[in-house]
This record gives C-alpha cells, sequence and structure tokens, in this order.
C-alpha cells in the first residue's frame, strides 16, 4: 500500500513495477520503504496519515526542473517527476475551466469523473487516457503514457469542441463580462494553472483578444485561448 501510494504522487514507485514485490526487484530506497511502512503501521493503517506524511516530504517538493547533478535521475527522487493528471482528475478539470459537465449514463447531471464508482460508465476521453478497465488488482492497468490518440483528442474532438462552443458555458459568460480583458484573462491562469499570468503571457493573450475583437470575432479570442491553456503541458500535468 505504502509503494502504491508513492507511486501515486510521484509517477514512479519505491519499488518499480509497483505491485512486483520481490527480492529480485529491490526498491531504489529500501530504507525509505521500511520507514514509511513502520510509520503506517503505527498509525493504525491511516491513509489520510500516509498521504499527510508523502505529500509534506521534502521529496515531494524539489523541483521537477532538472539541474545539473540530477538532469540524469530516474529513480532516486532527485527532483520531482512530471506526471500527466490521471483520466478522471483531467476530465474534471476541463469541465471546471471550460464551465460545463460530462453526461454519464443514468447519473444525475453534474456528475464528476472522479465520482464514478467504477469503470461501467462509457467515456472514450476516459479510455483513451488510461482509466483501469479493472479486469485485475494490478495498479499497473492504469497507465499514464503518452499518446497520439490523447493528443489529436484534445486538439481537435466534437467533445472537446462542444465544451468550447457551449452556449451556458465559461466562454459565454465570460464574452458577457464588462470586466477588463486583462482581469478575465487572470481568472483563466488562475483555473488553469493555480497561477498568475507573467507579464509576456499577459500581453500575448491581450494582444489576441484586441485582434479578434476588432475582428468582432471575440468569442473566437476566448476560445482560442482556453483550448491553448487546455493543450499546455502546465495543464496537463503535475509538476
Amino acid at each position: 500500500m505504502v509503494n502504491r501510494y508513492w507511486n501515486h504522487f510521484f509517477s514512479r514507485g519505491l519499488v518499480e513495477p509497483e505491485d512486483d514485490l520481490r527480492v529480485s526487484n529491490p526498491p531504489a530506497n529500501p530504507e525509505l520503504l521500511d520507514a514509511l511502512a513502520a510509520d503506517f503501521i503505527a498509525s493504525g493503517f491511516d491513509l489520510k496519515h500516509l498521504v499527510r506524511t508523502i505529500c509534506t516530504s521534502q521529496a515531494y517538493g524539489l523541483s521537477s526542473l532538472p539541474n545539473e547533478f540530477n538532469q540524469g535521475d530516474r529513480q532516486n527522487f532527485a527532483r520531482f517527476y512530471p506526471r500527466r493528471l490521471p483520466a478522471e482528475v483531467l476530465l474534471d478539470a476541463i469541465d471546471v475551466v471550460t464551465g460545463t459537465t460530462e453526461p454519464f449514463n443514468g447519473l444525475p447531471r453534474g456528475f464528476r469523473a472522479t465520482q464514478l464508482p467504477d469503470e461501467g460508465f462509457d467515456s472514450y476521453f476516459l479510455e483513451v487516457f488510461g482509466r483501469p478497465k479493472r479486469e485485475s488488482v494490478c495498479e499497473c492497468e492504469r497507465t499514464a503514457e503518452a499518446n497520439l490518440s490523447q493528443r489529436l483528442h484534445l486538439l481537435n474532438s466534437g467533445d472537446i469542441e462542444s465544451k468550447l462552443l457551449n452556449s451556458s458555458g465559461r466562454i459565454s459568460k465570460l464574452v458577457e463580462d464588462q470586466r477588463p480583458d486583462a482581469e478575465k484573462v487572470e481568472e483563466l491562469y488562475r483555473l488553469c494553472f493555480g497561477r498568475v499570468p507573467s507579464g509576456d503571457e499577459r500581453e500575448v493573450c491581450l494582444a489576441h483578444l484586441a485582434k479578434r475583437r476588432a475582428e468582432s470575432k471575440l468569442r473566437l479570442g476566448f476560445e482560442d485561448l482556453v483550448w491553448t491553456l487546455m493543450n499546455s503541458k502546465e495543464f496537463m500535468f503535475n509538476k
């Protein structure tokens, strides 16, 4: 359990693959694995305590940007390894940014992908982004590997386009909003990245919106902006 949770937060287990625990496949850091296991047992198998321990660790707080000392590291956790958001989390994040909800057959409107009880709800998005089919108990069924189908789906699928064009979604509200464009751009950056845009980013976004406004295509300008932010690595990856 400790190794699975470590893999969840670091995209790589102390033992890798995460369920392949055997003598001939030793952990990258045996002392750390033993210490986490002992602490987990001492806490009464408290999963919240385990999550708190991992997420407040120095290792989890390391930058994902490599330096001259850890550039080649792939297993010792000398830096944070970027990992793509899980399929359900990514779909919910897109819904939040676009102000839309994904429909799931048999469930009330507004039900989130992360609330789905099992894999019995059809969703091409979740399948293409690696949702496990739960045909076995192995955590390795879930995949975070990138592929061409994922990129094409985000770039030009009808599902994503419909969220951008939704008449009651966030883009429609931004077009009608009387606030300055700079405030709207900042709102989108906070939603997508949890930060304000840099000076250069703000300048590029405002210039594009101004261009579209002059062409009487302001809505298209916001669609371009939201689409671009959602397709960025910063949006799709924990870094």
